[in-house]
């Protein structure tokens, strides 16, 4: 692979305002907003649909898996991962150079689950994609639980059984009129699915270069990181220093506040009588 002898280390530092001030507004208009979105996190309400309401109406088909409560727990997750950005940002008064991707990349795919589940008008489209979550949600915690097990044998209770799970949830599909299989969707599956929902950033590329960033990957830091400097190191290797910017922070969390602000406006509309 060409540029094996290459090296890149970060450094984390301070993105002065007077260099990027464009993207310091665009980087301020967004922590504003997601701001005005923690009443959401952090009330009740946001899992109570109106009686009446085309999601209480979802949620009476398909219970105990309410639709609501899998758009409401994704839409948390995101404005508390975006959230934690803003804090970190905040305290710190400077920027880590990749850590910011890991939670822009977690804020980015719990929302699309919320926008892919409550996007459709199709009732049925809904009850099959809020299903086909729950599913994959029985799955993850078999797989965490078996392992689990394997590390600790002498675990006491009972370990999830997806099988079961799975017969249950299609039971519940079959029961409420619904026609459809239930799948276990992928995150770029639904990332695929959503992103013409959000067209002002590829909400899919972002997601894939942030999953670069978040598990060490090289050829996300080649692909859009420019290195302060560049030093020769023995053996013919250089090391390339890497510094944050706010434009690629914007470029970021553009799509994740875009998906965050549509699944809470959807939500909105699904939850009114």
């Amino acid at each position: 692979m060409p540029g094996d002898k290459e090296c890149s280390h970060v450094k984390n530092g301070v993105m002065r305002r007077e260099d990027e001030p464009e993207e310091f507004e665009i980087a301020d208009s967004y922590f504003q907003e997601l701001r005005t979105w923690l009443g959401f996190r952090d009330s009740h309400e946001a899992w109570i649909p109106e009686a009446g309401s085309r999601l209480a109406q979802d949620d009476g088909l398909i219970k105990p898996h309410q639709a609501s409560h899998n758009i409401a727990n994704a839409v948390v997750s995101a404005i508390d991962h975006l959230h934690a950005l803003d804090s970190i940002m905040l305290g710190a008064g400077a920027s880590h150079t990749l850590a910011p991707f890991s939670l822009v990349r977690a804020a980015i795919e719990c929302a699309a689950q919320a926008a892919w589940i409550s996007a459709p008008e199709e009732q049925a489209t809904r009850i099959v994609r809020s299903l086909s979550l729950s599913l994959k949600v029985a799955k993850n915690r078999e797989t965490a639980y078996s392992e689990l097990a394997r590390r600790h044998p002498n675990l006491q209770g009972t370990l999830p059984d997806f099988d079961s799970d799975k017969a249950q949830l299609q039971a519940i599909l079959d029961a409420s009129g619904a026609a459809g299989k239930l799948i276990l969707p992928s995150s770029t599956h639904i990332l695929t699915q959503v992103r013409d929902l959000v067209p002002r950033t590829s909400a899919l590329s972002v997601w894939q270069l942030c999953s670069g960033f978040a598990h060490g990957r090289r050829w996300a830091a080649d692909a859009v990181l420019k290195p302060a400097q560049s030093t020769s190191l023995p053996d013919d290797v250089i090391a390339k220093e890497n510094r944050p910017t706010m434009r690629l922070l914007v470029w970021a969390l553009t799509p994740a506040m875009d998906l965050i602000r549509y699944s809470l406006e959807r939500h909105s509309e699904l939850s009114r009588a």
